[in-house]
């Protein structure tokens, strides 16, 4: 799903990804956003959507004096009392559901996807080292349509969905190196390693993902129907 606000601004289908990944969906999201928004009313602070670098998680965070801990904030309603005299239940509900059609969501995902390059910088894998050997398990975490409409995949590689990621991570060995790809090697891969290694695993992204792969000129298999 592809939601738009009122301005018509879609959202980028990497970032529904990533709200799908931690949230269930980008519209359970909203749910526990608005929620949030509406139990502060009558509070002063800000109502945050905070990426975490050590985590790699999306969480709703609220804010009012103290610096979050390490929290990067990607979306800021800021909350101010109302006056006595207002309806407080209908003023915030007026306030949160404006401030949600005004979500300028490109420049959001431009923000999320600069927080997790710089998190994940450090434990990308080159096509070069990868092809050099190993007993790397390989995972695919193209988008779920991404990957069924593609013909190939790297040799060896099973295809995980990165929108539950949460889902599968326990069933991953503790003792093997992991390397999980996307199509170029950005944010869809780093976030899904960062969210691997923060469960225990060693895991990390492919450089370039399958373009850096390909451009390699290294070797793909073909997938069978249906194969994951």
């Amino acid at each position: 799903m592809n939601p738009c606000n009122s301005n018509g601004q879609p959202m980028p289908p990497a970032m529904a990804l990533a709200l799908m990944a931690n949230f269930g969906s980008a519209e359970r999201w909203r749910d526990d956003f608005v929620a949030m928004g509406k139990a502060r009313a009558g509070g002063s602070g800000q109502l945050l959507l905070v990426f975490q670098p050590h985590t790699g998680a999306l969480v709703n965070q609220w804010a009012a004096d103290q610096a979050l801990a390490g929290g990067l904030p990607l979306l800021a309603l800021d909350w101010h009392p109302h006056p006595p005299h207002q309806d407080v239940d209908v003023a915030a509900d007026r306030y949160v559901e404006a401030f949600l059609g005004g979500i300028r969501w490109p420049e959001v995902y431009e923000r999320y996807q600069q927080a997790v390059h710089d998190c994940s910088e450090a434990f990308g894998a080159t096509p070069a080292e990868l092809a050099s050997g190993g007993d790397a398990l390989l995972i695919d975490v193209r988008r779920d349509a991404v990957f069924h409409a593609a013909p190939n995949r790297l040799v060896g590689a099973h295809w995980r969905n990165p929108a539950t990621v949460a889902q599968w991570a326990n069933e991953l060995p503790t003792d093997r190196d992991i390397v999980v790809y996307c199509v170029h090697g950005h944010e869809v891969s780093r976030a899904t390693a960062t969210r691997l290694r923060a469960a225990g695993l060693n895991a990390r992204y492919l450089h370039g993902g399958l373009d850096g792969w390909q451009a390699a000129g290294l070797p793909l298999e073909a997938k069978a129907v249906g194969q994951g």
